[in-house]
């Protein structure tokens, strides 16, 4: 007999699949240099390999989302995280371009898989401080990114790139059995056939639903230059190794679940759409500022920020989404902002790598501020649009009703 579902143990288990789903990435980012002189392969080839991740990561999410709103979500839950074992033994296994493109691809699409599923877990059972909750769940990256980094740079240093992954695969199956015992599928209770009849252009004809989109694609060119592309500019440029690399970029990312938290805490008490505007100028600001400055103290402080910045974001556009969006279609919702912001922002490796191979990697990284702009002038036109009004904190005047 399963034991009793309770929001604490869901959202622990949901963040370790988090955890590790972005571990893995992050093993995928500090290697990198490691994979460029072992299979000596160039820039762009580099931008390639971080780019067919993110871009499945990104695809796959709309599909999962209609997935998610179709059929028991533990058992899909649990599919994706036992595939995932299977790419990460693919990756380990890699001696090729070929091979390790297809791994990543599988590992992209596994962990991409996860994300609506677990947003549709989660938000089935928060009843308030919806902000507080998902700013909880967002931390999961940031300590992916301080452990995880640090963990596979030794791992890569002492042993070799290749054996990294075996942590990871143990740590995932381990998840898969906690998934299986304690996480509960929801009720299989027809949908209404408008629901089922909801696809992929219907959302985009939903002025609401779409409203925001344009400015997570501008986060998510902004959030996956930075993830990917940081590390690899401190090793080429700067010419640190990889160990420190890997302390000096986990630490600043750590500093994120700051963010996290903060994102979370501010989205249930003030205005949605200021603080998204607020978070996005930031991190444009602290991408440029990340290319130009020299090696110091600052600019490692500046990295700090640009971890916060980026990760106040997702707790705030994700409580976005849940109040513009009814319950029914919130796993599609959510699969349609993270399907399209993260394909394409998924993109912006792969391009910086071609600007870096054709001239500078400083002017690869002006590339994401110059995306980011479009957000900010799209937020400011929603703000004129009444949109900070329509987004006012539920949280405290919904309280007695939740309870």
């Amino acid at each position: 007999m399963k034991a009793p579902q309770s929001l604490y143990l869901t959202l622990g288990i949901l963040w370790g699949v988090f955890f590790v789903g972005f571990s893995v990435r992050m093993a995928v980012i500090i290697t990198i240099p490691l994979i460029r002189e072992d299979l000596q392969i160039s820039f762009s080839q580099v931008g390639l390999l971080l780019s067919i991740t993110s871009m499945a990561y990104g695809l796959i999410q709309f599909p999962a989302g209609i997935l998610t709103d179709r059929f028991n979500e533990r058992s899909l839950l649990l599919f994706v995280t036992l595939a995932l074992a299977v790419a990460l033994i693919g990756i380990s296994a890699s001696t090729d371009l070929l091979f390790l493109a297809l791994s990543l691809l599988l590992m992209g699409l596994t962990v991409g898989f996860s994300s609506p599923v677990s947003f549709s877990i989660l938000s089935k059972r928060v009843k308030r401080r919806i902000g507080t909750v998902f700013g909880i769940y967002n931390t999961a990256p940031s300590f992916a990114q301080f452990f995880g980094t640090n963990i596979s740079s030794i791992i890569a240093v002492h042993y070799n790139w290749h054996e990294v992954y075996y942590l990871w695969i143990i740590l995932d199956l381990i998840l898969s059995i906690l998934i299986w015992r304690f996480i509960a599928g929801h009720d299989e209770t027809p949908l209404p056939r408008t629901i089922h009849k909801i696809t992929f252009s219907t959302l985009l004809s939903d002025k609401a639903v779409i409203a925001f989109l344009i400015t997570f694609i501008a986060h998510s060119v902004c959030a996956f230059s930075a993830l990917t592309m940081n590390p690899l500019y401190l090793v080429e440029i700067h010419e640190l190794d990889v160990t420190v690399t890997a302390t000096i970029y986990g630490a600043t990312r750590l500093v994120g679940f700051i963010g996290s938290f903060l994102g979370g805490y501010l989205s249930d008490r003030m205005a949605k759409v200021q603080l998204l505007l607020l978070s996005l100028t930031i991190t444009a600001v602290s991408i440029y500022l990340f290319a130009v400055l020299p090696f110091s103290p600052l600019l490692i402080a500046i990295m700090g920020i640009q971890a916060i910045s980026i990760n106040v974001f997702f707790p705030i556009i994700y409580a976005v989404i849940f109040q513009l969006t009814p319950p029914t279609i919130r796993g599609k919702a959510q699969g349609l902002y993270n399907s399209v912001a993260f394909t394409i922002g998924g993109l912006a490796p792969f391009i910086m790598g071609i600007i870096t191979d054709e001239s500078s990697f400083t002017l690869a990284f002006m590339f994401p501020p110059l995306v980011a702009g479009i957000g900010i002038f799209w937020l400011l036109f929603l703000m004129k649009k009444g949109y900070s009004e329509r987004l006012a904190p539920i949280s405290f005047n919904n309280a007695s009703q939740a309870d």
